[in-house]
């Protein structure tokens, strides 16, 4: 089965039984870049390539190829023994001095590991990519090479791509650089240390690297230091990785590396095994690596599944899913996802920790498994950094990829499974896994009949009304001009107004949202604000202005739109800015770059849950409502006179 397009969907049959069966993982995408970004620093004695075979090939393997091709490092592939490898020719220390651009597609990791290179190699790089990438975090990278003296601009929005770096050497014996955010910040000024000029040449001092608090995400950390032993460079963690040092006087020199299995990627086939009590071979992939996602392999463990080594190959033996009270996935979080696919079909409740970093990943990881559970009829509770989830029996649904090619193949697990689950967008895998369908194909997750989507056209004939709808839901972000449109729309066609955020304040006995939040806190507004959907669900002939956040409870919504028509007060986030510029007391908005992210990240649920979408960049709230009233067939109801 080939991935269809993006605008299709892929519909899944399940094991009619379990199976045995042995895939060939492609190689790991976090190996595969680190890799080519050493092999382009590495020496090389008469003008012999560095040789890497198994490189990953997919978008992320080739943004950093394109990277690389546009700083003029050459590269072949070729192949030995049916082996595929790829040859890296040149040294980045040794390009021109002249001005490039390096596009790296959605590879935060090719990006953040190249911008911390660009501070040492010759000339200009301006670094940036498509508009997911340019909405993940840089800026604890960049304040710690400018603390440094290196030169960095923002080009657009502060913290984010595209950045421009104007340095070209950096002097220094001690760096530091907070890990909170992404590992991926400290690998990228582990591999630059060598390259590094010591303050004192002739010092022989170590390049140290310190963290003011630990990190997430130690496993990558442990990686970095794993594929820079390999080629030549050793490197020590101290105190809790809260402190890294590098020799003075190393340099790259490794001629030839394989890179691993991705075990990321074999871990959807061992959730797999586990869920439908198959036996799984993994060919190549050893219980030593010190990727990170080998983690989940010790979590199935937990549930029940075997694992043992044969011939070099691993296998999971799967005996079903048993729920989990406590996982702390702080160190592997990329397979969040799939544990709580797995624990959907546990009878009992598990508790996923450790999440922080889901929130700024391709999507807001923990918000868009809470509603696509919820669409299975699974009770779904989701904190800042965690997931509860109540197992029970999850039902066949059609599942939202937002971009996320994880969503994607942690959701093909229950495909397994469930008859007729659709995954939407499934060319996204091709962002590490290009191969990820047929290989669920030749497994025996059969068909994967493509399937067409429903469309914007279809879903606007539905809200073409011939009576006034039941319900009014308006959603949006903060200065969407949801309230001022509910008010217009209620005066005029006789429908009762109502505020959440403002119903919710009056029951609370505070006085604003902003003292909920400072004093009760955040969970507890939302808590107040699920049980004032259900108060709300069974309402008609209403007009309802929701709090910005609404659409981050599937559940919630699901409530709200109950006989409604959802509409999407679509503001950009310049026209937020303008019309909150004296309200940033509210609690999300104290932190701007924070809040442009919740922005970014709200977006896609807003687009999901409306059944209309209307801008209202521009325009009065007077003439949002005719446009909403125009698009619904309202018609004005005339006011009745008074007697006298």
């Amino acid at each position: 089965m080939t991935a269809s397009t993006a605008n299709r969907a892929v519909r899944l049959s399940p094991l009619p039984q379990p199976v045995q069966a042995t895939v060939t993982i492609p190689g790991s995408k976090s190996y595969t870049i680190r890799a080519l970004i050493l092999a382009a620093m590495a020496e090389k004695p008469n003008g012999q390539p560095v040789r890497v075979w198994n490189v990953l090939r997919s978008d992320d393997g080739q943004a950093i190829l394109d990277c690389l091709k546009a700083l003029g490092i050459r590269t072949e592939w070729g192949e030995q023994d049916g082996q595929a490898y790829l040859d890296v020719f040149g040294q980045v220390q040794h390009i021109a001095d002249a001005d490039y651009t390096l596009h790296a597609n959605l590879s935060a990791a090719t990006l953040r590991f190249l911008l911390a290179l660009s501070s040492v190699i010759p000339g200009r790089q301006t670094l940036l990519g498509h508009d997911g990438l340019n909405r993940r975090p840089v800026r604890d990278l960049v304040d710690a090479l400018r603390a440094l003296g290196v030169s960095i601009d923002y080009l657009g929005q502060d913290g984010y791509p595209p950045v421009r770096v104007n340095s070209s050497q950096l002097s220094a014996t001690r760096l530091s650089v907070s890990g909170s955010t992404s590992s991926q910040y400290i690998s990228a000024l582990l591999m630059i240390a060598p390259l590094i000029e010591p303050e004192i040449a002739s010092s022989g001092q170590p390049v140290v690297i310190d963290l003011p608090e630990a990190p997430v995400s130690k496993p990558y950390l442990d990686m970095t230091v794993d594929i820079m032993r390999a080629f030549g460079v050793n490197a020590t963690h101290q105190e809790d990785y809260q402190r890294f040092a590098v020799p003075a006087g190393q340099t790259y020199t490794a001629r030839s590396y394989v890179v691993e299995p991705d075990a990321s990627s074999a871990a959807y086939f061992a959730a797999i095994a586990t869920l439908t009590g198959s036996a799984i071979t993994i060919r190549n992939l050893s219980l030593q690596s010190v990727q990170a996602d080998m983690r989940f392999i010790e979590i199935l463990k937990q549930m029940g599944t075997q694992v043992r080594v044969v011939d070099g190959d691993l296998v999971i033996e799967g005996h079903g899913v048993r729920p989990l009270a406590l996982v702390d996935m702080c160190d592997c979080p990329d397979q969040a996802q799939a544990l709580a696919v797995l624990a959907a079909f546990a009878d009992g409740i598990t508790r996923i920790e450790g999440l922080q970093s889901l929130r700024v990943k391709e999507t807001d990881r923990i918000a868009a498994v809470e509603t696509e559970l919820q669409k299975m009829g699974i009770r779904v509770e989701a904190e800042v950094d965690a997931l509860v989830i109540h197992g029970g029996n999850p039902q066949a649904a059609r599942i939202a990829t937002y971009g996320d090619h994880r969503m994607a193949m942690a959701f093909a697990v229950a495909g397994a499974v469930l008859d007729g689950l659709e995954i939407e967008d499934p060319a996204v895998v091709n962002k590490t896994y290009p191969g990820f369908w047929e290989d669920l194909s030749a497994l025996g997750v059969g068909g994967c009949e493509s399937v067409s989507p429903v469309s914007s056209e279809k879903v606007l004939e539905t809200i073409s009304l011939e009576k006034s709808p039941e319900k009014i839901v308006l959603i949006g972000f903060m200065g969407a001009g949801k309230s001022a449109v509910a008010r217009i729309l209620a005066e005029r066609h006789h429908l009762q107004a109502v505020d959440m955020d403002a119903l919710i304040v009056q029951q609370s006995g505070r006085q604003s949202v902003t003292e909920i939040f400072d004093t009760d806190g955040e969970v507890h507004f939302r808590a107040l604000e699920a049980q004032l959907a259900e108060q709300l669900a069974p309402q008609s002939q209403v007009v309802i202005a929701t709090g910005g956040g609404v659409v981050m409870n599937a559940s919630l919504m699901q409530c709200l739109g109950q006989q409604a028509s959802v509409i999407w007060l679509d503001a950009s986030w310049d026209t937020v800015q303008a019309r909150l510029k004296h309200a940033l007391d509210r609690p999300l908005l104290r932190d701007l770059e924070q809040a442009s992210q919740l922005y970014q990240q709200r977006l896609p649920l807003y687009r999901q849950a409306a059944h209309l979408q209307i801008s209202t960049d521009g325009k009065t709230p007077q003439a949002v409502a005719d446009e909403i009233a125009s698009r619904l067939n309202l018609h004005p109801v005339p006011r009745q006179c008074s007697p006298v």
